[in-house]
């Protein structure tokens, strides 16, 4: 299938009609909706630990990474060296040592090449975690000692300066196609890591699903997307996913985000777990929907009103993730989601909503 560069597609019609071929890559299921996600939700002290402990106990990463094939991990750093402060501790990104236990295991299952990539708006060097200055670029520290350790296989990229062309997905959206980059399109493999956190309008939550997002170009969509948001935010988060087809979802629980989420700078507030409920969490599995409707139970327990339907509960007032369980692409039915590790009553907590979000989202109201 041929690809189009970004010059083509800025050149070319919204529609993109006629003589331009695109992958169809519709799936009828990912995952049949009767088969049994499996998630794992694990607490504890040491981040490497509960990391590897949190895939383990799911079935590890051999069973999604094979030698020789290439890896995409996508961590939720859209703020990560931006903001001026440290990102990590204020909840706004997955904590550092998360992204590099699960890129270590990739490249332990024998990945060819694992690259972690965000696509930043600004031209500006990535610092992947940790405060600007003294403390330097902590997740670029990890990932040295991988490579030293194994060869030279992970990568720190800033999508905007190293995409070559974009491959189209179909879109339920107004916008119809969207423009995925060549080097998230083409890897064997893509990862999601998330960050345990609450969203501001239109979305009351983001995690996995919403974290891919962050692959999409501005150069074609605005800063910050806006005609993604416009199209209809939620229905591109589940055709992203659909035309990626993410393998893994892994949320870092060690430092989270309540209230105006996404930013601190948008009102978002910093929430320690351990002053929460005594300790980290990693929440992982293979389906995307399951992990975020997991993670969603996770930090909505005070969250009013609630469904009637409780095997539904909060993840069916969350369009994205309703709609990514109506069109069959994972699970939110708390009686089909199997958790290993903790109990969902152990670590639920009750996280401030955003003000100004739009939970809850009503079916009859989408």
């Amino acid at each position: 299938m041929r690809k189009f560069t970004r010059r083509e597609f800025i050149k070319s019609t919204v529609c993109l009609g006629g003589s331009l071929a695109f992958e169809n890559v519709w799936p009828e299921r990912i995952f049949a909706q009767n088969d049994q996600a499996i998630v794992s939700v694990i607490k504890g002290l040491d981040v490497r630990k509960i990391t590897k402990e949190a895939l383990n106990i799911i079935g590890g990463v051999k069973k999604i990474v094979h030698p020789g094939q290439k890896v995409f991990i996508k961590p939720n750093y859209i703020a990560g060296g931006l903001m001026g402060h440290d990102p990590v501790t204020s909840g706004e990104i997955p904590h550092p040592e998360v992204v590099a236990t699960v890129a270590r295991e990739c490249v332990k299952a024998g990945a060819k090449e694992v690259i972690i990539g965000e696509w930043f708006e600004r031209p500006l060097k990535i610092l992947f975690g940790g405060r600007e200055g003294k403390e330097g670029a902590q997740v670029e520290g990890h990932i040295e000692r991988i490579n030293k350790e194994f060869g030279q296989k992970v990568f720190l990229l800033n999508l905007r300066e190293h995409t070559n062309s974009f491959i189209y997905i179909p879109s339920q959206s107004k916008i119809r196609w969207l423009a995925i980059p060549d080097l998230v399109k083409e890897a064997d493999v893509v990862i999601s890591i998330a960050v345990l956190k609450t969203h501001h309008q239109p979305i009351p939550v983001t995690f996995g699903m919403k974290n891919f997002m962050g692959i999409m170009p501005s150069v074609l969509y605005g800063e910050p997307r806006y005609k993604l948001h416009e199209a209809g935010i939620n229905e591109v988060i589940v055709d992203i996913s659909k035309g990626i087809k993410p393998k893994l979802t892994v949320i870092s629980g060690v430092y989270g985000m309540e209230g105006e989420g996404v930013v601190a700078s948008f009102g978002g507030m910093s929430v320690d777990l351990r002053q929460r409920i005594g300790g980290y969490l990693v929440v992982a599995g293979y389906d995307p929907v399951a992990v975020d409707a997991t993670a969603t139970r996770i930090i909505t327990k005070n969250w009013q009103p609630q469904p009637k339907d409780k095997d539904l509960g909060v993840p069916w007032y969350v369009k994205h993730l309703r709609l990514g369980f109506q069109q069959g692409l994972g699970e939110i039915r708390k009686s089909n989601i199997l958790i290993k590790g903790y109990r969902l009553d152990e670590v639920a907590m009750s996280w401030q909503m955003p003000k100004n979000n739009v939970y809850p989202e009503l079916p009859n109201h989408a």
